[in-house]
């Protein structure tokens, strides 16, 4: 069977299994509470709540969140306003200290948050350790960065992301931007906010000064819009995929407000001439498919030269027959659910587009554990008018479109050709192949020979974005 958890992302860090199990039953038996806004250190309650429960099993309930009243937007700006005047005034050693204090807390507790990042997300065992380490390594490099940082804070930022990645990313622009100085309003997904519900209470008992840090679940995602609108707020820092991010490209963008953007794109990946068919076929599978194919580097393009063509696809199917989607908390299962029903239907409509170019896949897993989540066997088609919109935008599911060109040259036109996102990637021994593709693609990252798994979602989770 195959299975790719040895590129998973989790680099060197150690995985204790064991470890692992006990912090999820742990996990597993934690009281289901309500889970208020936060707003300058204050419990906001509105008495209209919304349920949060696990992709992984919907009998799964984390608690009831408070959906936000009219107005509670405003009030938390306000909050992160009073507390900028002394925030950004600190000595950056001692901002350090604060969340220095809240690293060695989140090592502590990886196994935990990493099986609360299971069950909140989907994401399987070592996919949800690897998104804990990543926020880890964001936190250790920015504390040592701080200290030699020059610049000056710019005020408010708001920091909004999706389930694409629920801890890392939020967290890790977050913690950046308040090391920098600034004060921050995060709007998680409505989805997934557990992870990030989680490290705000361990950066409260580090002692983070009251409205440094602010937070609010919104069932609507409607919140964030106005958040990004307010005058007061300098900055956005806006992460993932789906309607709620994408929403912020329309904002009316000046040179009064920063903007992040880390947007899903289709991750690329072009095949000419591989080194080893069946390694790149690991590779290209884990990019595309690890997290259900819901990453922010996760692949939904792939582009084959003619001559690599068909040894690649025949090796492809073969793995792709092999691969078993189920209880991510299970250490053989290489694919978890898709995040929610919306994202089902979604995925459900999109297969009806491509039924006639269909490869593989496509179809809903149903035994007596996946009928109570979003569990699909990934899609892969080929074939598609290159009008068709799903040959060069994303849609953040558990797709891959393949596209057959000529040569080298029509494959890194291709590239060009779509919305590539945060990385772009090449399977090759031909060194001229990568030279090319190292000259002419765009894409913030590009990696060559690897699975785009092993890429931090982090990439402007970094201090000097969030000063002048």
């Amino acid at each position: 069977m195959f299975m790719a958890n040895a590129t998973v992302g989790i680099g060197k860090e150690q995985y204790d299994d064991e470890m692992f199990e006990k912090a999820f039953q742990a996990v597993l038996q934690m009281n289901k509470k309500d889970y208020p806004s936060y707003i300058g250190g204050m419990k906001i309650a509105s008495g209209n709540v919304f349920a949060v429960d696990s992709p992984v099993d919907k009998s799964i309930r984390f608690g009831l969140f408070q959906d936000p009243e009219s107005g509670i937007e405003e009030r938390a700006i306000e909050s992160s306003q009073e507390a900028f005047s002394e925030w950004s005034k600190m000595e950056s050693s001692k901002r350090a200290d604060y969340f220095e204090k809240a690293l060695e807390a989140v090592k502590v507790q990886r196994y935990r948050l990493a099986a609360i990042v299971l069950l909140s997300s989907g994401m399987t065992r070592r996919e949800s350790v690897a998104e804990v380490d990543r926020l880890i390594a964001v936190m250790e490099s920015e504390c040592r960065n701080i200290k030699t940082l020059k610049g000056k804070p710019l005020g408010i930022w708001a920091i909004i992301s999706s389930h694409n990645s629920p801890l890392a990313s939020p967290m890790g622009l977050a913690s950046a931007a308040m090391l920098a100085g600034n004060t921050v309003v995060v709007a998680p997904s409505r989805y997934c906010p557990v992870p990030v519900y989680t490290v705000y209470e361990i950066l409260e008992k580090a002692g983070l000064p009251p409205g440094v840090f602010n937070l609010i679940a919104d069932r609507k995602d409607s919140i964030s819009e106005n958040l990004a609108n307010d005058e007061r707020v300098v900055g956005v820092a806006v992460s993932g995929s789906g309607k709620k991010v994408e929403d912020m490209i329309f904002l009316q963008i000046d040179d009064e407000l920063a903007f992040i953007n880390e947007l899903k794109g289709m991750n690329p990946i072009i095949i000419h001439k591989p080194i080893d068919n069946e390694r790149a076929v690991r590779d290209v599978i884990s990019s595309a498919f690890s997290y259900s194919g819901q990453r922010l580097y996760s692949t939904s393009k792939l582009i084959i030269t003619e001559e690599s063509r068909q040894k690649f696809l025949d090796v492809l199917i073969e793995h792709l027959m092999s691969i078993k989607v189920g209880d991510p908390a299970e250490n053989d299962v290489f694919m978890g659910p898709i995040i929610s029903e919306e994202n089902l239907k979604s995925f459900n409509k999109t297969i009806d587009e491509v039924k006639e170019n269909l490869l593989f896949g496509g179809k809903k897993v149903t035994d007596d554990f996946t009928q109570n989540g979003c569990y699909v066997l990934p899609a892969v088609f080929m074939g598609l008018k290159d009008e068709n919109p799903l040959t060069y935008m994303d849609r953040g599911l558990p797709l891959l479109f393949i596209k057959v060109v000529l040569n080298i040259e029509d494959a890194i036109e291709e590239v060009a050709n779509t919305e590539c996102g945060l990385s772009a990637g090449i399977f090759t021994k031909d060194q001229r192949a990568i030279s090319a593709f190292r000259e002419n693609a765009t894409a913030p990252i590009l990696f060559v020979n690897e699975s785009s798994a092993t890429i931090p979602p982090a990439l402007s989770a970094k201090v000097e974005n969030f000063v002048k």
